[in-house]
């Protein structure tokens, strides 16, 4: 039943929202974007009645995953992850359907009939649809306004990754791919009301793209983490979801090119490496001062216990969420251009950045020989987070995009 807001002299009724996923968000469901997701819509539930829509699926715990979103929301929907089709078959409609195979294995007849029932029934404010997978349903919302939350612009980071593979069949693939999402998302986006882009280098791209339709600038947010005064961690963190592409690049990066030249510098170094989906030949470095540790129940004590953490991205797109958290907890971080994008960081004031193995390494060895550097590094990174990055100013921002795109569908 519809909740209801109390004022002095009337009554009015809440409205629906509609919200759409690839899979069930909570705070330990191993992926940084749905972590931001979930503490958004938790934000939103005391405006909204929120109906959660997705696939049966995600990292970690899904009974526990569910059982979060119920305790906000008003009724959860898990639709079950559709059959998968071979790796050929998938690789030639990708080819000729134009289709990225990403999506491909999220197209589900449920769901869309799951998607038109609620917004059918309810006729929310808004159907939200998050992450590029769910574009596909974007039809399903009937007359309903339907507000895309990007997160992470694929046309840009698969993009990134064609471009920095060397010249081989390889690359020839990765080229199809971004090929397919730059073609699924111009065609998906261009039906939606409104745009959502978490990083002004997405939000640039798809103008672009997608002239006609009105894309907003909706940032990560974060709740920065009380300053602990004495912080002696000693090891490098590093953490992802290692199904996700530029999170098991990053890994061979590191430890293929980068590590080795920490350790040839630091032979008492520690790399600890967490996450789910980690590749088993990460485990054969134990020889070279790496720990993989896997799951981590608490972030904040991962990265409390750590020297400094690393993202050395070299593709993706909107914001790592993993930096953004790092330094909120208060942990000084070394990243690449890519690593840092979105966050308006000043290089050597908030963070250290490299681009190249060398110069990533030498980062690494200079903040694990100064606690100093690493104190003043990450003191200024929480500040800085905390002014810029606060989930009041993008909770208001989204609903005032709501509201717009409400009243603008009458």
């Amino acid at each position: 039943m519809p909740k209801h807001l109390i004022g002095a002299e009337t009554v009015l009724a809440r409205r629906s929202l509609l919200i759409v996923s690839p899979w069930l968000y909570h705070p330990l469901c191993g992926n940084g974007g749905g972590v931001l997701c979930f503490n958004l819509i938790q934000r939103l539930a005391s405006t909204y009645d929120i109906h959660f829509i997705s696939f049966d699926q995600t990292s970690n715990d899904p009974v526990g995953g569910r059982r979060a979103l119920e305790a906000f929301c008003s009724s959860v929907t898990a639709v079950p992850v559709p059959a998968a089709t071979g790796k050929i078959t998938s690789w030639l409609k990708q080819i000729f359907t134009g289709q990225p195979r990403e999506a491909q294995g999220l197209n589900s007849e449920q769901m869309s009939a799951q998607i038109k029932a609620l917004s059918d029934r309810l006729r929310p404010v808004a159907v939200v649809l998050q992450f590029p997978q769910t574009a596909q349903y974007m039809h399903a919302a009937g007359p309903v306004p339907v507000v895309m939350d990007v997160q992470d612009a694929c046309m840009v980071s698969r993009y990134r990754e064609w471009r920095k593979t060397p010249p081989s069949l390889k690359r020839w693939g990765k080229f199809i791919t971004w090929l397919a999402w730059a073609r699924y998302e111009r065609y998906w986006y261009s039906r939606a009301t409104a745009l959502l882009a978490i990083s002004e280098n997405d939000q640039g791209v798809l103008n672009s793209f997608v002239p006609d339709v009105p894309c907003f600038f909706s940032p990560v947010a974060t709740e920065v983490a009380p300053a602990r005064t004495g912080k002696t961690g000693t090891y490098v963190a590093f953490i992802g979801n290692f199904a996700h592409a530029p999170n098991r690049d990053a890994l061979d990066w590191l430890l293929k090119d980068i590590w080795p030249k920490v350790i040839a510098h630091n032979p008492q170094a520690e790399l600890r490496i967490a996450g789910p989906e980690i590749p088993d030949y990460a485990r054969s470095e134990s020889h070279s001062g790496v720990n993989v540790v896997g799951f981590v129940d608490s972030l904040e004590d991962f990265y409390d216990n750590a020297a400094l953490a690393l993202v050395p991205y070299r593709f993706g797109g909107g914001v790592k969420i993993k930096a953004l958290e790092a330094m909120a907890f208060g942990c000084a971080l070394v990243a690449t251009t890519v690593g840092a994008e979105g966050l308006k960081i000043e290089p050597d004031k908030h963070l250290l950045v490299a681009n190249d193995p060398a110069g990533f390494a030498a980062a690494i060895n200079s903040l694990l020989a100064s606690q100093q550097k690493r104190s003043s590094l990450a003191a200024a990174a929480q500040l800085h987070i905390a002014e810029n990055f606060s989930w009041a100013a993008k909770t208001a921002g989204l609903i005032n995009v709501l509201q717009s795109v409400r009243i603008a569908a009458g």
